[in-house]
């Protein structure tokens, strides 16, 4: 007897742990796909390369493809807005524009200019008639499903996603930037996310009048409480190599996903101060876009057809154990990195008692500098950690130091290869 029930237990267990992955789907192609949408937890498209329109009405069990004249006008698709069942919107290269309003089995082509150098990459719509195109200095408004096309001067040129809130109040961003207009994008006001520093912002999460746009791997989340009238820097996404991140979604106002090249996918529980990595297999192709059904149900969707969906929020490699002591220190504390020795990955954690600037580095024996986890970064009281992963350093001997004004913890870390 007790041997069933210790072999219920592990079958239990494994059946736990595999739906807590993020599962593979079949998208019926081998093309990079850079934006998927869902109506619900069963409708959903994808577009990207070669002109390539996919759909699912069964969650992502079955992906199939959707003909449409993409292809003539330059193929590559960058953008999909499916309003609801019937009525979709989707944009390409060329100034291309198209929509269906019979869920794909007809489409028809609202915009299109060959050999056009504004391709558009943003399109977002309010309900089947009012929606926005945006496309290098330009954006496209339409009050009536498109058979109108109003056009506005966008001030940038590598503009890349567009949201808007009410019929008057939108933003859209591009590499380094975010703009915002309150006049239905007659004119656009720089919102000055980042000055000076030029990083890449692939995809808006917008939720309850907090966005987040996220750039590079060692770069800073920036995160506006109030639609982009200011920014804070909270944190960065720590991943070896650095990385591009190519998308972020927040399924509300704390629960998010954001991923990008070389495979990394990482989640966030707490609005953006802090992200882990997720459990997704050795799958170096890149994260394009992100979509948060809700905290439980989310795709993914990019390289090389690739299409991932987790049912359960996903599965991070680290577990933390998030217990609360009894007794907080009383002075910041730099905890042993754990496992040590480690190979390839190790986590960090700290605790530090008041809301100050951080920074948390890795050294080699030398004193040089091998990684920044944190550059002066403003947090809030409390436990934070932080995945350190080794890459191609060799075995040896590292020192983790956490630092904030003059107070400094240093901590020896032994990696084994």
């Amino acid at each position: 007897m007790k041997k069933i029930i210790l072999v219920l237990l592990i079958v239990h267990c494994t059946l736990l742990i595999a739906k807590a992955q993020w599962i593979q789907q079949n998208s019926g192609t081998n093309q990079n796909l850079y934006d998927i949408e869902f109506i619900n937890d069963k409708s959903g498209w994808a577009v990207g390369d070669a002109g390539v329109v996919i759909k699912t009405t069964n969650g992502g069990t079955n992906w199939i493809n959707v003909p449409n004249p993409s292809g003539q006008y330059g193929g590559l698709m960058w953008s999909i807005c499916p309003v609801d069942s019937e009525v979709v919107y989707a944009v390409a290269g060329y100034d291309f524009i198209m929509k269906t309003s019979n869920g794909g089995l007809n489409w028809n082509v609202l915009s299109s200019r060959i050999g056009s150098t504004t391709a558009f990459k943003g399109v977002y719509f309010l309900n089947r008639d009012t929606g926005w195109f945006l496309g290098s200095y330009k954006v496209f408004r339409t009050y009536d499903g498109g058979n109108t096309l109003d056009s506005f001067y966008a001030p940038w040129f590598t503009n890349s996603d567009i949201y808007f809130k009410n019929i008057d109040t939108g933003i859209f961003c591009g590499d380094g930037v975010v703009f915002k207009s309150t006049n239905g994008c007659i004119n656009w006001i720089n919102t000055n996310v980042s000055p000076g520093i030029f990083y890449q912002f692939g995809e808006l999460a917008v939720v309850n009048n907090k966005v987040w746009v996220i750039a590079s791997g060692d770069a800073p989340v920036f995160h506006s409480t109030d639609f982009c009238d200011s920014w804070n820097v909270i944190d960065t996404i720590n991943c070896y190599p650095p990385s591009v991140m190519f998308s972020v979604a927040f399924a509300n106002e704390m629960t998010g996903w954001t991923g990008g090249t070389f495979g990394w996918l990482y989640k966030t529980t707490d609005g953006g101060y802090n992200w882990l990595r997720e459990q997704t297999t050795s799958d170096p192709r890149f994260w394009g876009s992100i979509f948060c059904f809700n905290d439980s149900i989310v795709w993914g969707a990019g390289g090389a057809g690739k299409i991932r969906y987790t049912t359960n929020g996903g599965q991070t490699m680290v577990s933390i154990n998030t217990e609360e002591s009894n007794e907080e220190p009383e002075d910041f504390t730099l905890y042993q990195n754990f496992p040590n020795p480690f190979n390839p990955e190790t986590n960090i954690e700290f605790f530090i008692p008041t809301s100050s600037e951080v920074s948390l580095k890795v050294f080699d024996t030398s004193g040089k500098l091998i990684k920044i986890l944190l550059n002066n970064i403003f947090l809030n009281k409390g436990k934070r950690s932080f995945i350190f992963n080794s890459g191609n350093l060799p075995s040896g001997i590292y020192y983790a130091q956490l630092q904030s004004g003059n107070i400094n913890k240093t901590n020896k870390m032994v990696l084994v290869k």
